[in-house]
């Protein structure tokens, strides 16, 4: 007999695994003094557990793959900042990317949220309102984001901003990020059997 893991377990220790670079970005940052990034880290850590609080609280599963995805856009920028990747990498766009991941993780984020939405209500949205709500509130995220690297950086004397054409280009990984998530959002919305609703895919056993 074969040794099989399923893929939920394989999603739980990628995202175990997140939490421990936390640990050690907080305590890297710590040995350089890099005191507001180190607070990051240790946000980072606590935000990885919400979906699984959410999950607890609501008795609800998010689909595979988005418990996996939100640490992996928080590692992006959490380490970004700790390890200096968005100015030594700055050559092949290390930011852009970061935002690119950070869209696709939002996205999924918004998802969820209105998944979880129509569950608990009898709101009777389609695919398509679910994929515009989804592409418009992290559209709106993403900007008012670029907005809050400008205040963290006068707040906690980070350099997070770049000025108006990195925004430009941050903003350019957003969209191509919330594209992707929408390519994502649609291919779990198809896996809807007919005549059900779309919160079928927070079912607690898949």
């Amino acid at each position: 007999m074969g040794f099989s893991i399923k893929p939920q377990a394989v999603e739980n220790i990628i995202v175990i695994l997140f939490e421990l670079s936390f640990i050690a970005l907080a305590i890297h940052a710590k040995n350089i003094e890099d005191i507001p990034r180190m607070k990051i880290a240790i946000t980072a850590f606590f935000m990885t557990m919400i979906p699984y609080i959410a999950e607890k609280l609501l008795r609800i599963s998010f689909p595979l793959g988005i418990k996996g995805m939100i640490p992996f856009a928080l590692f992006m920028h959490t380490a970004g900042g700790i390890m200096r990747w968005y100015w030594e990498l700055s050559g092949i766009y290390y930011d852009k990317i970061a935002h690119l991941i950070g869209g696709i993780a939002l996205g999924l984020v918004i998802f969820v949220s209105l998944l979880t939405a129509i569950l608990f209500t009898t709101w009777g949205i389609q695919k398509r309102g679910v994929l515009v709500l989804t592409a418009l509130i992290t559209f709106l995220f993403g900007i008012i984001w670029e907005f809050e690297e400008m205040s963290i950086d006068s707040v906690m004397m980070t350099t997070y901003s770049g000025g108006i054409y990195d925004s430009i280009g941050d903003m350019t990984g957003n969209i191509i990020g919330i594209v992707i998530c929408l390519c994502l959002a649609k291919w779990y919305m198809d896996s809807v059997p007919p005549g059900k609703r779309l919160s079928w895919l927070l079912r607690k056993d898949p």
